[in-house]
């Protein structure tokens, strides 16, 4: 699927095509500036679109929300995990992956790509050890899985994510390619070094491979991270972010899939210095117009978030202190909503027009005993912020602070492409072991009720669950939410 309205970088540095490029002057010389994702080789490479069941005709998009659903018997006997969507015109869920037993989502992680033609999974290796990365393409008309023509990428996997390449972001009609980027092998102490790798998603050529194909075309080593480090793909496709960390820093890395070269954007924190936290799994987002990356960090026992240019040699990044302030002598939980939590959680989600970041907080500040009514519960609360970092934050989910469940545990969330719908998972009203997901309009925090029926609480909010299971005998919960756009043809 292209990406719309990106626009160019403010990067100026021209990457020539070669293995590794460090980092230097940010002017480039003057002359054209030249886009930090800039093809410097032919894209080529097929469409890797897989099993999108369409075909050359006209099409319609498609709004879709994939979860993953884990259902515990309380028997006692194994819990099934499976890839489950929902389709917003046809009101319909269906499951991708039941029933067909070749689709892994209990051992480790499924996945699927940004316009839902690709699954991916991690099963175990019998053989090896570690997990095997699957991959299969889906049919987004019949709605299923074509598990006849899995395969496997690679072993040793630890983790990976999707991404779409494009010779030319710019351009709609410009080549496409899917490609898996995954993390493999093992480290054994913190200066040792994991692989990030990258495929076309698609069986590749083997015999084009060998005769000296490159990316995107062919399997490529992108880069190396230690065992505290990390990577990040983009909604631009052609560029990958690569995490290094040390005991007291943590540096940021672009690679570029179109010129094999990879550049230092930043590093956070003082080399030689000690008691830093960062690691691979801070979370960091870059923007969808592709001009800046939002960074969070925790230093000094101080979260921030910090907006860094998209750029070698970038200017200090624009800071907004979270949680706690450097002068407050008196430790946490004493700022004033919607400042008083302790941690952000997974990484931020923007508007697809970059203009907003919205990010999960987690704290314990209202169940601590030193509260005059402290509560059973810790807060979550979904948070957004311009991407200017100007003006408070603000509470979009906007959840009590009682011991009820209304107070939402927020597991995890989503932001529809048109910034309409946001989705989160939570626990299902007085059942603690069970979540469902939950739909609000983020700019008026009002809750969809087209699918439920409106639920007592205490304030008089009215609050609905939009995707639940009321199966008994079982515990359900419902995670990993993705919204995608999907092309299928029209009737």
């Amino acid at each position: 699927m292209q990406i719309r309205g990106v626009v160019p970088f403010l990067a100026t540095l021209a990457l020539a095509a070669g293995p590794m490029l460090s980092a230097c002057d940010g002017d480039g010389g003057g002359g054209e500036p030249m886009r930090f994702d800039a093809a410097v080789v032919d894209g080529g490479g097929t469409d890797g679109a897989g099993g999108a069941g369409g075909g050359s005709g006209e099409t319609e998009e498609r709004l879709r929300l994939s979860y993953t659903k884990r259902v515990q018997p309380r028997d006692g006997s194994p819990a099934f995990v499976d890839m489950v969507v929902y389709d917003f015109e046809d009101n319909e869920e269906y499951n991708l992956t039941g029933g067909e037993g070749v689709v892994d989502c209990v051992t480790k992680i499924c996945r699927l790509n940004d316009d839902m033609t690709w699954i991916g999974w991690l099963e175990s290796d019998p053989a090896g050890g570690g997990f095997l990365l699957m991959v299969a393409p889906v049919d987004v008309v019949r709605k299923v899985v074509l598990t006849d023509q899995a395969r496997q990428v690679d072993d040793g996997v630890n983790d990976f994510r999707f991404t779409t390449y494009s010779a030319d972001p710019l351009d709609d009609a410009a080549p496409e390619v899917e490609l898996v980027i995954y993390s493999k092998g093992q480290a054994a102490d913190i200066d040792d070094r994991i692989d990030v790798r990258a495929s076309p998603v698609a069986a590749p050529d083997e015999e084009a491979c060998a005769n000296g194909g490159s990316l995107p075309d062919c399997p490529a080593l992108v880069g190396l991270i230690n065992t505290n480090g990390g990577f990040r793909v983009t909604q631009l496709g052609s560029l990958i972010i690569l995490i290094e960390t040390t005991l007291s820093t943590m540096t940021l890395n672009f690679f570029n899939v179109s010129s094999g070269a990879q550049s230092t954007i930043y590093t956070f924190g003082e080399q030689m210095m000690t008691g830093s936290q960062f690691d691979g799994r801070q979370p960091i987002g870059f923007s969808p117009d592709a001009t800046y990356l939002a960074v969070f960090t925790k230093d000094d026992l101080v979260w921030r978030l910090n907006t860094l240019q998209a750029r070698p040699n970038p200017p200090e990044p624009t800071v907004h202190p979270l949680w706690e302030l450097e002068s407050n002598p008196d430790g946490d939980c004493f700022r004033a909503m919607p400042y008083n939590f302790n941690e952000v959680r997974f990484d931020p989600v923007f508007s697809q027009d970059s203009e907003w970041i919205y990010f999960l907080s987690r704290g314990d500040c209202s169940s601590r005993p030193t509260n005059e009514n402290p509560t059973n519960r810790d807060d979550f609360d979904i948070l957004r912020i311009n991407r200017m970092l100007q003006g408070p934050v603000e509470n979009v989910t906007q959840n009590l602070r009682a011991s009820h469940w209304s107070n939402h545990d927020i597991g995890d969330f989503d932001l529809s492409p048109d910034g309409t719908r946001l989705v989160f998972t939570a626990q299902r009203p007085n059942q603690a072991t069970n979540r469902s997901i939950w739909l609000i309009d983020p700019a008026t925090g009002d809750y969809d009720c087209s699918r439920g029926e409106s639920l007592p609480v205490i304030d008089g909010r009215e609050r609905c669950e939009f995707i639940a299971d009321d199966r008994n005998g079982a515990d359900v919960t419902l995670r990993d939410l993705n919204f995608h756009v999907v092309d299928v043809p029209v009737d």
